[in-house]
């Protein structure tokens, strides 16, 4: 939410993608797909679709942002591995949380099973065609 609402919104958060090799028209579409993807997630509406969508978002924070800026500068006198794994905890947990959601869904009480065992109710009651 800070990159589409923060200061500098997300013209900032843009700016900033070029100098790590990604084309600024992605950051409008990375900043504005984790908002509106998560508020999707959160309902449990096209959750499949929200969360590939959202495991390559994660997937280029972990590792092309995250990991090249934790081995480029680490704590003083710290060890450029746990400095890396540090760097990458929360992308890459959040990368394999897409991924789970993607092999399995939202689950039951998401608004994608209601919607779907609605659908399905709704075609077992219909009257056949004539």
């Amino acid at each position: 939410m800070a990159k589409v609402f923060g200061s500098g919104g997300v013209a900032k958060f843009a700016s900033s993608l070029p100098s790590y090799g990604i084309p600024a028209f992605l950051g409008y579409i990375a900043a504005y797909s984790e908002f509106i993807g998560g508020i999707l997630l959160i309902v449990g509406l096209l959750t499949r679709i929200d969360a590939l969508l959202l495991s390559g978002n994660m997937f280029v924070a972990a590792f092309i942002v995250a990991l090249p800026d934790a081995v480029r500068d680490p704590d003083a006198g710290s060890n450029k591995l746990f400095a890396a794994i540090r760097g990458m905890e929360l992308p890459l947990s959040l990368f394999a949380a897409m991924i789970a959601l993607v092999l399995l869904g939202g689950g039951r009480w998401s608004l994608d099973a209601v919607l779907w065992s609605l659908r399905r109710k709704e075609a077992v009651t219909a009257p056949p065609p004539q």
